[in-house]
C-alpha cells in the first residue's frame, strides 16, 4: 500500500489519482481539461437548434436551469442524424 493518509476504505495518496498532481490537473495530470487550453483558431460554430436543445435537456436532467459549458461541448461532439 502506498504511503500517505488513509480515510475508511478510500486511499488518498499520491500515486491513488485523487490528490492533485505535479501540474495541478486530477487523473494523473496527463492531458489539460478543455476549458483550461486556448481557444482554436478560426471562425467559432454556432449550436444548431438540435444541439441547444440536447444541451438544454442535459442541464434540466442534471438539476442546472440553463446548459454550462461541459452541456455545450458535449452536444457540439454528437453527430446529428
Amino acid at each position: 500500500m502506498a504511503k500517505g493518509p488513509i480515510y475508511g476504505e478510500f486511499d488518498f495518496s499520491k500515486g491513488s489519482g485523487f490528490g492533485s498532481s505535479a501540474d495541478g490537473y486530477a487523473r494523473g495530470g496527463k492531458a489539460k481539461p478543455f476549458w483550461d487550453k486556448p481557444a482554436p483558431a478560426g471562425e467559432p460554430s454556432h449550436l444548431s437548434k438540435k444541439q441547444k436543445a440536447s444541451a438544454k435537456a442535459r442541464a434540466a436532467a442534471a438539476g442546472r436551469p440553463y446548459p454550462n459549458l461541459v452541456d455545450n461541448a458535449a452536444a457540439a461532439r454528437r453527430k446529428e442524424k
